[in-house]
């Protein structure tokens, strides 16, 4: 990275407290003292072809260059989160692994269920914690991937048309605001519950910003509160991002919505008109870990740690950085032709809180409920 990269990136994530989670890959392999690059890869030369798995097609890539760089086979295989929390925990109770690692997106899921289980397992490179913030390495976090606000430049030009966050409850917005389903991206109900519980009074000063006086007494949070206004306001819900993109950037739309995507949607070959809202309060979107997680009854453990080695390397990592995801690795920059410059609004991305990720697990239904009760 920059150093304005560097800077800009560590200031935004420096609550994001290193979990001391269990699941730590202490006899996986080879030993980790007296670590040897070369070794492991020798090690791993000798042992069957592996299967890595990430939520993007990038993987596949990825795969292919981790083959050609170490002559170890992988093969990369596209799901989504929560179809990898599936795979993981059901080969486990199997007995039968037929998927080696993962990059996940769900950490309070990995922290809380996945490793306590021993389903699987972290390892982090002996060798990179040098150039690794502490905050990342356990679980070894391999990247963050931006979600932001977006909306239509060519409609609203620089200036985007929500400032606060209680806009979207608002009727102006009634319909016009696209998210991807929060039942089918857990990302976004964990997303809630750090919400409530390090930040509720920055969305209840938002609440106060927007309507000139406080939430009334009997609300029992704003976050709450803005879930259920939120809901209940009509958003049009979609599979994904890649359906969000279409109704907010699509050039010539009369009345085009107001999105919520992932830093990806802004590529260049999608031809969108649209902006990341910059200012919005209290928060322009939300940065989510992505965590390395080696399936614990691997035939393949040293071929698995080489691919998270890497991974954390942010060699790995360059197919995704153009999406505009971000390498936790010090030494490992953004691409200049990155789409949606959310470099420059890192210190305005919420960032998730490592310490608190079992709460977010613990809380999922409830929040989902809420949604789901009040969205009718």
């Amino acid at each position: 990275m920059t150093s304005t990269t560097t800077l800009k990136l560590g200031t935004a994530l420096a609550v994001l407290l290193g979990a001391a989670a269990p699941g730590m890959a202490a006899d996986l392999g080879l030993p980790d003292e007296n670590f040897d690059l070369d070794a492991l890869i020798e090690a791993a030369r000798a042992e069957p072809p592996i299967v890595v798995v990430d939520a993007t097609g990038k993987i596949k890539t990825m795969a292919e260059n981790f083959t050609k760089l170490y002559g170890v086979e992988a093969t990369g295989v596209k799901l989504g989160g929560q179809e990898q929390e599936l795979i993981i925990n059901r080969e486990y109770a199997a007995g039968n692994v037929t998927h080696d690692v993962f990059n996940m997106s769900n950490l309070p899921s990995v922290t809380a269920q996945i490793l306590p289980s021993g389903a699987g397992v972290s390892w982090m490179p002996p060798d990179q914690t040098d150039t690794t913030p502490a905050a990342y390495q356990s679980p070894a976090i391999t990247s963050v991937n931006p979600w932001v606000w977006s909306y239509n430049t060519e409609k609203y030009g620089d200036t985007c048309p929500v400032s606060n966050i209680w806009q979207l409850t608002d009727p102006e917005w009634k319909g016009r605001v696209s998210i991807p389903d929060p039942l089918l991206r857990n990302e976004t109900m964990f997303w809630f519950n750090q919400l409530e519980t390090h930040d509720d009074d920055a969305m209840a000063a938002a609440y106060r910003d927007h309507y000139g006086k406080d939430l009334p007494e009997d609300v029992d949070s704003a976050t709450r509160e803005w879930v259920r206004q939120f809901a209940a306001n009509s958003p049009n819900v979609t599979r994904k991002d890649s359906e969000v993109g279409p109704v907010v950037g699509t050039p010539g739309l009369e009345d085009p919505h107001f999105g919520f995507v992932s830093a990806a949607i802004f590529r260049a070959k999608y031809g969108y008109e649209m902006g990341i809202c910059g200012g919005m309060k209290p928060y322009a979107g939300q940065l989510t870990p992505r965590v390395a997680v080696i399936a614990a009854g691997t035939d393949s453990p040293n071929a698995a740690k080489l691919f998270v080695h890497y991974m954390m390397s942010g060699e790995g990592m360059a197919p995704q950085l153009i999406d505009g995801k971000m390498a936790t690795n010090i030494n490992t920059g953004m691409p200049e032709d990155e789409g949606s410059g959310v470099i420059n609004y890192i210190d305005q991305l919420h960032v998730t809180d490592s310490t608190t990720t079992d709460s977010d697990f613990a809380n999922l239904q409830e929040w989902q409920d809420l949604w789901t009760i009040h969205s009718r």
